[in-house]
């Protein structure tokens, strides 16, 4: 019965090697989960304060735009070109011969 013993040290002694390199490589493995969820997360947040950023131009760009598109701007556009209202159009008359055939 002395030869089972040391058999029996020699198994509890690798079990516990291979549970202390299972216990660090999952330590390892946890470490790096925990930085790549921090990257992800600081990376967010700098998508989420663009995307503010990016509303906030959004909205500023749809009031410059129902302002130009407003009766009183386009009005005072008009007025600035100086055009003439079209009283009479005077169209050619051309023959049949001018038009191209199918």
């Amino acid at each position: 019965m002395g030869t089972i013993e040391p058999k029996k040290n020699n198994f509890l002694k690798g079990l516990n090697i291979c549970l202390l390199f299972a216990v660090v490589i999952s330590g390892f493995y946890y470490l790096k989960s925990i930085d790549d969820l921090v990257n992800k997360n600081f990376e967010l947040q700098g998508l989420k304060d663009r995307s503010a950023l990016l509303e906030e131009d959004n909205k500023s760009f749809e009031i410059m735009k129902s302002e130009l598109e407003s009766y009183e701007s386009m009005r005072a556009r008009i007025d600035e070109l100086e055009m003439v209202k079209v009283s009479g159009i005077n169209y050619i008359n051309a023959g049949d011969d001018s038009l191209a055939k199918k």
